[in-house]
């Protein structure tokens, strides 16, 4: 028979609770040998170089994001989580989802505030950790400055494009994802709270539930107006027409377009605020109803009907405002809206004279096809399956105190 001291003790929890914590570090710590690594040999290379000002400005701006934006979705999910603790019934009808209540009740006992911590505080480290790669976009943000000439479409400085609007897309976006997820946890907490039943006939969702849920979908509908906003001057970077840039279809339609989901954005966010003192979710849902109407008929189809039927079949006439607008800023790029045009006088009769006396010109024709030569590189030169040569490159060189016209091509290693 055996005695109590035979049979197998049970483990304690917190002996357990222990070990896993063990083996989260132990994972996390693995897994980020590599990267620490890289982080090492970054600082080592930056330092050889004689710039770590630099490497350290990189670091501090990928840390400054990260713990950024990971506090203010903390902040954000955990006090919207107290609140719907807050607006918890204290009694409601028993159904049969008042189980899940219970043991949700039983199992978290008096360590909901804990709890509600643990939960923020995953949520935002995976909501803020991924958004240190920004680090280039926040520098140009913060870095940016006018570039004195201004777009046609819009009227704003150009440097508003290259330095801030790539950061703000960024945020609004990240706010609308985060906005998301905060609503969708939320929801969760009110239906371990009861204050959401499913399955319960009559009132599903309680009075404070459905202000707390309307106010939070109010301000996904304001955060979408602002990502339509910014979505307009993201037409300056359009590939859709001839021309990269805002064109013939993205101004007479995807702009209007744009301009009137902001307003019904708007609209939308004015209903939820409305459906705070009305029972049911009527208001909201003609306003998704009607978004998700315009954003597909005059968002969508409308302009790829103007580009297929208009546009196409008249092309050069309807784009070539755009076109002319293109090219002028092409020229302003590269500085050659300033050449200097000066008349050259030539003759086309050649002459024995004429060509003894342009005789490095004449030196200099080219005779050989790049094209072909790269392909004679490749034949002489390789020498092994694991060198490569990319497109050759016409240069001039001073051989023999002669200026040279040759052609070049790096050997390189092939990875593949």
């Amino acid at each position: 028979m055996r005695t109590p001291a035979d049979m197998p003790r049970r483990r304690h929890p917190r002996n357990r609770a222990g070990l896993i914590a063990v083996g989260v570090v132990l994972f996390f710590v693995l897994t980020s040998v590599r990267g620490i690594a890289g982080f090492y040999t970054d600082y080592l290379w930056f330092g050889e170089l004689g710039v770590s000002s630099v490497w350290r400005g990189l670091v501090g701006a990928k840390i400054f994001l990260a713990l950024t934006f990971s506090a203010l979705f903390f902040v954000v999910l955990l006090v919207n989580l107290v609140i719907a603790d807050r607006l918890a019934p204290r009694f409601r009808p028993v159904s049969a989802e008042d189980q899940v209540v219970q043991r949700y009740r039983q199992l978290v006992g008096n360590n909901a505030s804990k709890l509600r911590v643990a939960v923020a505080l995953m949520f935002a480290l995976l909501a803020g950790g991924g958004v240190s790669v920004q680090w280039n976009n926040w520098i140009l943000f913060r870095n940016g400055v006018s570039f004195g000439a201004k777009d046609p479409q819009f009227g704003r400085d150009i440097g508003f494009f290259v330095f801030k609007l790539p950061f703000l897309s960024f945020v609004v976006n990240w706010a609308f994802v985060a906005m998301v997820v905060v609503a969708v946890v939320t929801a969760s907490a009110h239906y371990l709270n009861g204050g959401i039943r499913l399955q319960t006939p009559g009132q599903r969702v309680t009075a404070q539930v459905k202000g707390h849920l309307s106010v939070l979908l109010g301000i996904l509908a304001l955060i979408q107006a602002a990502k339509y906003f910014f979505r307009r001057f993201e037409l300056n970077f359009s590939t859709r027409g001839v021309v990269d840039g805002a064109t013939y279809t993205d101004v007479n339609a995807q702009l209007r377009a744009f301009e009137l989901l902001i307003l019904i954005s708007l609209v939308a966010f004015v209903l939820f605020l409305l459906n705070i003192r009305r029972r049911g979710w009527v208001l909201p849902a003609i306003g998704v109803g009607l978004w998700a109407f315009v954003a597909l008929i005059v968002g969508s189809i409308i302009p790829a009907v103007m580009q297929r039927f208009v546009v196409n079949p008249a092309e050069i006439d309807k784009e070539r405002p755009f076109i002319e607008r293109n090219i002028k800023a092409t020229r302003a790029a590269y500085g050659l809206d300033a050449v200097e045009e000066k008349p050259f006088n030539y003759d086309e009769k050649l002459t024995a004279a004429g060509l003894a006396q342009n005789s490095e010109t004449v030196r200099n024709v080219r005779l050989w096809d790049p094209k072909f030569v790269g392909q004679t590189f490749q034949k002489l030169q390789e020498i092994r399956s694991y060198y490569q040569f990319n497109e050759p490159d016409i240069d001039r060189y001073r051989i023999n105190d002669k200026v040279t016209q040759t052609i070049v091509s790096a050997r390189e290693l092939n990875p593949a």
